[in-house]
């Protein structure tokens, strides 16, 4: 296989850094060769990687410094987190700044090669034992503190400046419907569903569906109480014989899971 796609490693350590190096070895993914991670290949002002896989080692006690990183980094490159920790508040800052997949330390080999290559395709991957607890909202169980009425509120009222429509079908996102679901629902074409998902990805600042996912239910809030049609979260999906998708629930002509117990998009 061609070896053509830019990768960095950014690691604590060089073990930790060598031991992901062996992995690559043999595959697509060329290592950038480069002392101090990120940082050093930013200042260097030499190309900058297509793929970066992070690897975060112990307990993560600042969380936001993490995602300020993996957002820097996610702006330019495709970023796969490697942690020891997998804590579900850990793994939502992660999805959100940017990241494309977190997993854990002890994944094998293939596995992670797996994961690059769904990354390079869009996909954003995560473990699936935790997929309700990434998809959570707090304010699904508590009363809204503000007005929640979409239709009372002003354009600059709006989270995140979202016209009426653009929040309907945020909440459907949330919700885990696909695009010909959305069409049907809101009686628009699929094409039409498709700008105004672009759209709201470019106004709230997102690249995917996933993430956007997670920020309706950071910031629609009562929005989601008062659509019957929105479920809290995806933590009641019925098991499957290999896995289970842990992104919010597509219909099952749209489902692709994978027997290595995660979650992908």
């Amino acid at each position: 296989m061609k070896h053509n796609i830019p990768t960095l490693v950014d690691a604590p350590d060089e073990l930790s850094r060598a031991g992901v190096l062996g992995v690559l070895a043999g595959a697509r993914y060329r290592p950038v060769v480069v002392k101090g991670g990120w940082e050093a290949v930013v200042a260097s002002g030499k190309a900058i990687p297509e793929v970066v896989i992070l690897v975060l080692s112990g307990t993560i006690d600042n969380i936001d410094a993490v995602a300020k990183k993996i957002e820097a980094m996610a702006k330019r490159s495709r970023v796969i987190i490697l942690a020891d920790c997998c804590e579900a508040n850990l793994v939502r800052r992660a999805l959100c700044a940017g990241g494309t997949a977190f997993l854990p330390r002890s994944i094998a080999g293939d596995t992670l090669i797996q994961t690059l290559n769904l990354a390079l395709d869009g996909e954003v991957v995560f473990p699936a034992q935790i997929r309700g607890e990434v998809f959570t909202c707090s304010e699904l169980s508590s009363p809204p503190k503000h007005n929640d009425n979409t239709e009372t509120m002003t354009p600059s009222e709006r989270p995140g400046r979202l016209s009426l429509r653009e929040i309907d079908i945020l909440k459907r996102l949330v919700q885990g419907d696909s695009n010909k679901q959305i069409s049907r629902q809101l009686d628009i074409s699929e094409t039409t569903v498709k700008v105004h998902v672009k759209a709201i990805l470019r106004k709230i600042r997102v690249r995917n569906r996933t993430q956007a996912a997670i920020w309706g239910l950071d910031n629609l809030g009562g929005m989601l109480i008062s659509n019957t049609e929105v479920a809290p979260a995806p933590s009641n999906l019925p098991p499957m014989s290999h896995g289970s998708n842990g992104y919010p629930p597509t219909p099952p002509d749209n489902q692709r899971n994978n027997d290595r117990g995660f979650a992908r998009q």
